[in-house]
């Protein structure tokens, strides 16, 4: 009888033991991720531009509204190609020694900017056009648009009337009533 009642249970447990495998895996099933619904496809580049930033170049997805920061320090091949995307090829690049941070490269891409590399990594950034910052302020601003934006406080120096926007600088046209560049980071100005 005892054998009978062991090879029952034995039986027994056998028989449970697909089941108990079968719930395993769908307990496992359900407990593994789902895959995303499909990611959606990057925003038309149409949608993106290129706002000035005192840390850098600031991607912003006018649909959404998101951004994405290229820092300094980024890569040169990974900054030239993301700006290429969104305004257009260099028209110049070039490498100028005698700066005050050291030698440095330069690629000048069309709307009046330029990206400045020091030892292949994103170091600077000069704006003459149209490209803002994210509050709204160009190299084609006026002073009083300067001055509404907060900015009170202008230098003379040997390249003008100079200003600080926030850890962006701007340089003001002779005569002091228009902007004449923005910049932050490294550069190449002879003072």
């Amino acid at each position: 009888m005892n054998r009978t009642l062991a090879l029952t249970a034995a039986l027994a447990l056998a028989a449970c033991q697909p089941q108990a495998q079968d719930r395993a895996a769908e307990r496992d099933a359900a407990e593994a991720p789902t895959p995303a619904a499909e990611t959606p496809a990057p925003q038309d580049s149409s949608s993106t531009i290129v706002a000035l930033d005192s840390e850098g170049l600031r991607l912003v997805d006018e649909t959404t509204g998101s951004t994405r920061l290229i820092p300094f320090g980024a890569p040169q091949a990974e900054t030239t190609t993301a700006i290429t995307a969104l305004v257009g090829n260099a028209t110049e690049t070039g490498q100028m020694e005698e700066c005050g941070p050291g030698p440095l490269s330069f690629a000048n891409f069309p709307q009046g900017l330029r990206l400045w590399f020091s030892q292949g990594a994103f170091s600077g950034w000069e704006s003459t056009e149209a490209l803002t910052t994210m509050s709204g302020i160009s190299a084609e601003a006026t002073r009083a648009e300067l001055e509404a934006a907060g900015v009170s406080d202008f230098t003379r120096d040997t390249l003008e009337d100079e200003f600080d926007l926030g850890g962006i600088y701007g340089v003001m046209e002779p005569g002091g009533q228009e902007v004449a560049l923005l910049h932050t980071g490294d550069n190449c100005f002879m003072r």
